[in-house]
């Protein structure tokens, strides 16, 4: 554009044939940058493509929150801890678990044992029960009673099991459910 007789250019504008404003040697060199980067995106994916191999989830295992807790007259039951792992293979994915129970004597109760009945759980990614079942063991008072189990989920190794749960819990009555619910609030 001409002003006042003299050629004036904004930073846009450019005289050079190719119309472009950065130098062909700087432009030579961005083409070859990114022809590089390219490539190694390329090489990236290719890398991914060679391991088709999906690393799935072990299922969340874990104690119902206000099923946790057992309260008879000879003492309290507690779910106080799971260990558990996972494997898969082509038809289901099994957990093997490790649940601790411990057991006190209420003030003034002399030791022993306390009957405790508990549950296993499964639920699946919309949370339905799949399975559940019951077991019965007696807990000595003042110690800790660990239960070895072994749930078996039918899932495909193609599915990953990680949205399925497994809870475990005490079998409970309406009334102890409700009491371990107003004792847990605030927690």
């Amino acid at each position: 554009m001409e002003v006042n007789g003299r050629l004036m250019t904004s930073p846009m504008m450019t005289t050079r044939p190719n119309h472009s404003p950065v130098p062909t040697n700087r432009k030579a060199a961005r083409r070859m940058t990114l022809a590089a980067l390219a490539g190694m995106g390329m090489l990236a994916l290719a890398g991914c493509a060679e391991n088709d191999a999906m690393v799935a989830g072990c299922p969340n295992v874990g104690v119902l929150r206000d099923a946790g807790t057992l309260r008879t007259d000879q003492g309290v039951a507690i779910l106080s801890g799971i260990l558990a792992n996972c494997g898969y293979d082509d038809t289901s994915v099994t957990i093997a678990a490790n649940v601790m129970i411990t057991a006190r004597a209420n003030e003034g109760a002399v030791g022993g044992t306390i009957p405790v009945t508990y549950f296993v759980a499964v639920t699946d990614p919309n949370r339905n029960i799949l399975s559940k079942k019951t077991f019965t063991t007696n807990v000595t008072v003042g110690s800790d009673t660990q239960e070895t189990l072994t749930q078996v989920i039918p899932v495909p190794k193609t599915m990953d099991a990680r949205w399925f749960e497994v809870l475990v819990g005490f079998q409970l009555t309406p009334e102890q459910v409700a009491a371990n619910r107003n004792s847990n609030e605030g927690r």
